[in-house]
């Protein structure tokens, strides 16, 4: 079903036996904090992980002269622009470390996981595949912690409880569920007989937890996700079918939670209702008042908090906000209009090269169509609220940005038979 890590062995000696070479001990290290950083993403912890990879991108970046070379190309270049536009919206912002603090962390953090992202798909130092299995595992913890207290709550006649997760709240952890349904949805997708047997009671958990948080945001999420997957053409009535049925299970596991919680059924119910989600609105409103008045450097990357009780608001609503809801509004609030349009065209770029690796690759590759259905979640998300500008969840933009950025360069040494290169 999955395969193995592969160990690197020497030559053959000359009695035909063979040793296992020596691995330097920073990439030990670096492995070690990887496969880390894999389990902790799955209970919401990865600030940690991030923190030690970064001292071990250094080293590297000291130690190893090949290790300055650019590997994004022209997106690099791009989203270092972005960084230091997100540093000079500090000069107009009432909290300039904010800003900056801000633009620092971002940029540390899609380094160190672009890098990982890289190394892991072209430098053959890690197996994605074993990553993968960590994190679904992480997940499967997560989402019993998670449903156990859901169940807990419920018993002691709570009428209103939303699950979340050990270190981020029920919103982040609606994201990270997301996430782990459509990664396991493409291990099934590749998967043999017996390893679909052992997938569909995960993505039953998974599914479970994701409604428990009442994340509507991440139910949306899903939703962009999975229609994702649904857009390949169906090559045969097995595909079909299979497809038909991950759809009715998911609508079967909702019906049953709006059945034993109305309360459930009611918050997801004003999804549709927009008289329901006037605060929604009141917020995207002054950011845009935001965005007219200061259209160059915007308030200040962090800093929406500090200005959002400077406007004026309707009698009823919240005077204290720390985020605009929408990933672009706060980008162009807090950043200007420049600071959108760089933003704007670092996910197109995304999106774009998945969709033509997605065409390149058919049928033969589960990996563009899933980081091409988690990408698309994650900024379907990101519409409504902002979950992956934290320490914790950082990762779950950059890692299926670098994977959709990489496709193509994954897929040519796939096609010459690089065998560590496999699916």
């Amino acid at each position: 079903m999955f395969q193995t890590d592969v160990v690197d062995f020497d030559k053959p000696s000359d009695t035909g036996t063979s040793r296992i070479s020596s691995t330097p001990w920073p990439e030990r290290v670096e492995r070690a904090l990887i496969y880390i950083g894999a389990f902790g993403l799955g209970l919401g912890h990865g600030l940690v992980p991030q923190v030690l990879l970064l001292l071990t991108a250094v080293y590297r970046l000291i130690a190893d002269p090949e290790s300055r070379r650019v590997k994004f190309g022209s997106v690099t270049m791009i989203l270092l622009v972005l960084t230091g536009w997100m540093m000079l919206s500090a000069i107009p912002a009432i909290r300039p470390s904010a800003a900056w603090g801000g633009a620092l962390g971002m940029a540390l953090s899609g380094w160190v996981t672009l890098g990982v992202v890289y190394r892991v798909m072209i430098d053959k130092k890690d197996r994605g595949k074993n990553l993968i299995l960590v994190f679904l595992g992480s997940a499967c913890i997560g989402a019993i912690y998670a449903l156990v207290n859901y169940a807990s709550a419920l018993a002691r006649g709570r009428g209103y409880y939303r699950a979340a997760l050990p270190f981020v709240g029920t919103n982040a952890a609606g994201t990270i569920f997301c996430v782990a349904i459509l990664t396991a949805l493409g291990c099934f997708r590749s998967a043999d007989r017996r390893g679909k047997l052992a997938i569909t009671p995960v993505l039953v958990l998974f599914t479970a937890a994701l409604i428990a948080t009442q994340s509507r945001g991440a139910f949306v999420a899903f939703l962009a996700g999975f229609l994702v997957f649904l857009m390949p053409g169906v090559k045969s009535r097995r595909n079909l079918v299979l497809k038909i049925a991950a759809l009715v299970g998911f609508v079967f596991i909702v019906a049953f939670f709006f059945r034993v919680s109305p309360s459930v059924a009611g918050r997801y119910a004003r999804i549709l209702n927009p008289m329901a989600n006037k605060d929604r609105l009141e917020i995207w409103r002054t950011a845009l008042l935001m965005m007219r008045e200061h259209p160059i450097l915007g308030v200040g990357l962090n800093n929406f908090m500090d200005v959002y009780p400077l406007y004026e608001h309707p009698e009823g609503f919240y005077r204290a906000m720390s985020m605009a809801h929408n990933i672009f509004l706060e980008f162009g609030a807090t950043t200007g209009i420049p600071g959108l349009v760089l933003f704007i065209v670092v996910v197109v770029l995304g999106v774009s090269r998945g969709i033509k690796s997605v065409i390149r690759a058919k049928s033969s590759s589960s990996l563009p169509i899933t980081a091409l259905a988690v990408f698309v979640a994650i900024m379907t998300h990101l519409q409504f609220d902002i979950t992956v500008d934290g320490g914790n969840t950082l990762p779950f933009f950059f890692i299926p940005y670098g994977i959709l950025i990489l496709l193509d360069k994954w897929l040519e040494l796939r096609s010459k038979g690089d065998e560590y290169a496999e699916d």
